[in-house]
């Protein structure tokens, strides 16, 4: 597999382009996760440190992304590698006498910063998943961020406050950009913009998220940092949903209308998607910058009944049509779905519900490197999150590259 996802691609346009590899893509270039995370604090006390952080921090990420799926998980891993690749996670001598044992690795992702990991974490995705070729061969293609929070059901604190995690997910090359932690203000809308101002740059990006985000305050941030929300409108919010469902949604008599049918069929179900959009004037709905408005309707055929189940939700966006056509927003609406995707590839593949972890920050700093091997995986272009790590369990010398570290 290669370190930089984009690498092969590089290669083709290198000679159309008349540059080097190496000034498209340059994997030595990019941080490692080592020196990512190496601006994290160290919780522990000075004179009780005997394994740097660091270190400690690459056996979670190596191993998770190789399949362990806890904590004792990574110290059976990090005991069966051989001295190479011990050595490249930074381990004396690659000595495995030198690992640490499950509790001091426990209580340490327990007292650590989760705040400044989720960034220094998010910080190396961000690094790794720009991409060179982005403007390069043609208009550069399109940034979806996808906005969506989760509950990670085991973990539940002293006061029997489950943890709840709102992520941003960019959902092409599919891989989890930034994390804000909930649990003591479970109400997403609070942590939306603060999970945003996570990520560097998102000028010219449109955010996708569920109705609790239509709010007329994450239309104007997004404004201000030059991206664009599209987001549905439910009777949640009753003025706005009156004035969209009075519009005139019939292509016959409103010419204006630009409509998009798709069908697709999935393990036995068969869905046909009908999205019409229109465009709204100045004042029109009372939504700041908003630009048109959706009607998605979904038939359903195939959930074990037999019957054809038929919904429609009605949308808003502040994309200017030069940005996304109609054709673009049936598919940023389709794909919101991909942060559910993640949620499930997190819950299915690495138990991340059945986990009793709930001391601290641990159940958080293991949410982060469950997202964080996810995201290596998609950006190291595999499609079954399973066999990327029983392929990484098997060569684990391909793990750190994905981390950026050689063994």
């Amino acid at each position: 597999m290669p370190s930089c996802p984009t690498l092969p691609t590089s290669r083709q346009l290198a000679d159309q382009l008349g540059v080097g590899v190496g000034e498209l893509c340059t994997p030595a270039k990019l941080p490692s996760l080592l020196e990512a995370v190496d601006a994290v604090p160290d919780p522990r006390s000075v004179h009780l440190v005997t394994h740097p952080l660091p270190m400690l921090l690459g056996l979670v990420a190596c191993a998770l992304l190789c399949g362990a799926r806890s904590v004792r998980g990574v110290i059976r891993w990090a005991n069966g590698q051989g001295a190479g690749i011990l050595a490249a996670l930074e381990v004396p001598d690659g000595d495995p006498a030198q690992l640490p044992v499950a509790t001091t690795l426990t209580r340490t992702l327990a007292r650590i910063d989760a705040d400044a990991l989720d960034a220094a974490v998010g910080t190396f995705v961000q690094t790794h998943a720009a991409d060179p070729l982005a403007g390069i061969a043609g208009d550069p293609p399109l940034l979806q961020l996808a906005a969506d929070g989760k509950t990670v059901r085991g973990a539940r604190d002293a006061d029997g406050l489950q943890l709840h995690l709102l992520g941003v997910y960019q959902v092409d090359p599919g891989v989890m950009l930034a994390q804000r932690e909930m649990r003591h203000k479970p109400h997403e809308t609070v942590h939306f913009t603060a999970a945003l101002d996570l990520i560097a740059d998102i000028t010219g990006a449109i955010v996708t998220a569920d109705a609790l985000h239509t709010v007329a305050d994450h239309a104007r941030y997004l404004h201000r940092r030059g991206a664009f929300g599209l987001f549905p409108v439910k009777e949640n919010r009753a003025a706005l949903f009156a004035r969209l469902d009075a519009l005139d949604w019939d292509e016959t008599t409103n010419p204006q209308i630009s409509m998009v049918r798709t069908e697709e069929t999935n393990s036995g179900r068969h869905e046909t998607r009908i999205v019409r959009v229109q465009a709204l004037e100045d004042g029109q709905v009372n939504f700041p910058h908003a630009t048109h408005a959706l009607l998605v309707e979904r038939y359903t055929t195939g959930r074990g009944d037999g019957k054809t189940h038929a919904d429609a939700e009605l949308g808003i966006t502040t994309a200017p049509v030069q940005t996304a056509d109609a054709a673009i927003l049936a598919r940023c609406v389709r794909d919101q779905w991909a942060i559910e995707s993640q949620h499930f590839i997190r819950d299915v593949t690495f138990g991340e519900d059945a986990c009793r972890a709930r001391t601290g920050s641990l159940p958080r700093a293991l949410a982060t490197f469950r997202s964080l091997a996810i995201s290596l995986a998609h950006l190291a272009g595999w499609k079954n999150n399973a066999a990327a790590h029983d392929h990484y369990r098997n060569h684990p010398a391909d793990a750190l590259r994905e981390l950026g570290l050689t063994g």
